[in-house]
């Protein structure tokens, strides 16, 4: 009896040390990316030129420039919440910086510490800036087909941007 149990152990321990040394054995591929190294790492912080801030915002895919007059949506966001999105393209600053957005006197209002990305244009660009609307579902309607203004400021640095527009809210 003692012997058949200690030849038991004896296969239970070589096959775990046989297929712990196989195990060793196994080659694995491993992927590395390669170093990438910019020459001109300034140009992808600022664009050289004019300073210039453009509202706007995204449509199929297509940024359109939100000039005096023209309407903004106010949307349910899929989580809640009820928003209206921007996006804005900057020049002439650098990509780290404070934008502020600001929907009438009392609509609704961001203040986000911001890295823009540059575009396929050359712009700096942050392609969604969603301006939470401080209203509940009964008050709401009284906001659609109303005039009202969008003030946008971007600070990087020293410096700052400014553009207020008249627009009008529609619903989304």
């Amino acid at each position: 009896m003692v012997s058949g149990v200690f030849h038991k152990a004896i296969f239970v321990a070589l096959s775990f040390f046989v297929s712990l040394m196989s195990a060793s054995c196994i080659e694995r591929t491993i992927y590395l990316d390669y170093d990438v190294i910019f020459e001109d790492t300034q140009s992808f912080n600022t664009w050289e030129g004019d300073p210039v801030l453009i509202p706007g915002i995204y449509e199929e895919q297509l940024f359109d420039e939100v000039e005096e007059g023209d309407e903004l949506y106010i949307i349910h966001g899929f989580q809640g919440g009820i928003w209206v999105h921007l996006s804005i393209r900057v020049g002439g600053l650098d990509s780290s910086g404070v934008v502020y957005a600001k929907l009438g006197d009392d609509i609704g209002e961001i203040d986000y510490n911001i890295k823009l990305v540059r575009t396929a244009e050359g712009y700096l660009e942050a392609y969604d800036i969603p301006i939470p609307i401080g209203y509940d579902e009964d008050q709401l309607e009284m906001l659609y087909n109303t005039e009202t203004y969008l003030e946008i400021q971007y600070t990087s640095g020293e410096e700052t941007l400014s553009v207020i527009r008249t627009i009008m809210l529609r619903e989304g």
